[in-house]
């Protein structure tokens, strides 16, 4: 008896943004929500006002970096490199996730202060992210945001929001 021998053809895998059918071109929507936030960024910076080279305004360094990002984007959505890509599984879906409390930690910054949206902050990402035990990610949460508040509002006089949690602190102690 002879054995046949069989082999997989080579490069019989099909590109997955030409796929035909429903998924047609999912790829390319990834970096056309990045090119239209990028966009969106450069307005936003360029409103901000530039100012000069010698006399940076606000907007200068979001504007440099949003025009980077737009045109990376551009590029992406243009040419796709397919092969590049991952499959998404849960943990890249947790990308969302940390997005999501990063404008929740924003809105919540401007609302109340720097103190407990930092200790929320950290705490969710040490513990979801960083899979940290409840200890560990409660000390360094608390010790963390200490940290950067005396770093940035006392030692540097960065100024913040008021905050409730200073404030209650501050209130308790003049008594």
């Amino acid at each position: 008896m002879s054995a046949i021998k069989l082999e997989a053809p080579q490069g019989t895998e099909a590109d997955p943004a030409a796929t035909p059918g429903r998924h047609a071109g999912r790829y390319r929507l990834v970096p056309l929500v990045l090119l239209a936030t990028g966009i969106a960024a450069v307005i936003g910076s360029w409103r901000l006002t530039l100012g000069e080279l010698n006399s940076p305004g606000p907007g200068l360094w979001p504007f440099v970096v949003s025009v980077a990002a737009t045109i990376a984007a551009g590029i992406l959505a243009i040419v796709p490199d397919t092969e590049a890509y991952e499959k998404w599984t849960r943990r890249t879906t947790m990308l969302a996730g940390g997005v999501l409390s990063l404008v929740v930690f924003i809105l919540l910054f401007e609302a109340i202060g720097f103190v407990a949206p930092s200790v929320l902050l950290l705490l969710l990402w040490l513990r979801a992210f960083g899979e940290e035990s409840w200890r560990l990610a409660l000390v360094l949460a608390v010790g963390g945001t200490a940290v950067f508040y005396v770093g940035f509002a006392v030692l540097l006089g960065v100024p913040f929001p008021d905050d409730i949690v200073v404030g209650t602190i501050t209130r308790l102690i003049g008594m």
